[in-house]
């Protein structure tokens, strides 16, 4: 009886486990194919980034340029400014991430370990906002940016981050909620304050928020087309996104130089982004922990 019993556990075991490598391998099977997916639009720009213009127009057309040649690389690197827009442009993603760092983790704080009346209501109240599409708020923006005389200036795309950001203040609360109260309370002990707390040791534990906060801020800034096109007009304040214009003629547009260009100007995101990923992933699983 008792070696019958050891049988069927062990087929069930079998069977079980077999099960588990079949959807292991489904899982691994469709991830794989959802990451071909995905990464496919990037191999077609660097390939048409490698091909000529004989190779756009090719039906059907060939995932792999008949003649690969470098030579769009440098006509995108000399066709228009291209150091120059860099150099805008990291400007604005630099002070960026700074005005994030400062206008949005600093309220967090405030939201998720003091105590004051009407906190919730007021934290309620800003993620409010993220229901509010942008496109809403374009025309009062403009609006009052051109009162205050700062248009064809870089503080309309740099001094809203000061003021706060709806998603990153709710990603950094939810960060804040798993630090433990015992820190703090044992830093009150040695005669800390608020501050002192915040800078002396919520800030040294918040570093993978940072960086996430950081990479969300640089990211944004770093592909915003729109708003620079509404506000700047000056080409030398141009961003790297404007000038990628530069390559669209009258008649017909230079697509392997713009291809090109276009790879030139994705490659310092997915650096930082490789560098910067385990901090990320990590920020964003500790920040759903607790609400």
């Amino acid at each position: 009886m008792t070696q019958a019993i050891s049988s069927s556990t062990t087929i069930h075991s079998v069977a079980k486990r077999r099960w588990y490598i079949v959807g292991r391998v489904f899982t691994y099977f469709f991830l794989t194919l959802g990451g071909l997916l995905f990464l496919f639009p990037f191999f077609w720009m660097i390939s048409l980034s490698l091909g000529s213009m004989k190779d756009i127009y090719r039906i059907p057309p060939r995932y792999i340029p008949e003649k690969i040649t470098f030579r769009n690389y440098p006509e995108a690197l000399f066709r228009f400014p291209f150091f120059l827009y860099l150099k805008n442009t990291s400007t604005i993603a630099f002070f960026n991430i700074i005005g994030t760092a400062v206008g949005t983790a600093i309220p967090a704080y405030a939201f998720a370990r003091l105590r004051w009346k009407a906190r919730d209501t007021v934290f309620l109240m800003i993620l409010a906002t993220m229901m509010l599409p942008p496109q809403v708020t374009r025309i009062p923006m403009y609006v009052i940016w051109a009162k205050l005389g700062v248009l064809d200036t870089y503080i309309p795309l740099i001094l809203p981050s000061y003021f706060g950001w709806a998603y990153g203040t709710f990603l950094a609360r939810q960060y804040y909620t798993t630090i433990p109260f015992e820190l703090e309370d044992a830093a009150r002990v040695d005669g800390c304050g608020f501050f002192s707390i915040y800078f002396k040791i919520i800030m040294p534990l918040s570093l993978p928020l940072m960086v996430t906060l950081g990479l969300f801020s640089f990211v944004g800034d770093w592909n915003d087309f729109f708003n620079p096109l509404i506000y700047l007009h000056s080409p030398e304040k141009y961003t790297l996104q404007l000038g990628l214009l530069s390559f669209r003629g009258q008649y017909i547009t230079n697509v392997p130089a713009m291809m090109a260009a276009s790879v030139l100007i994705i490659f310092p995101v997915l650096l930082i982004f490789l560098f910067g990923q385990q901090y990320f992933i990590r920020s964003v699983v500790l920040s759903g922990l607790k609400g």
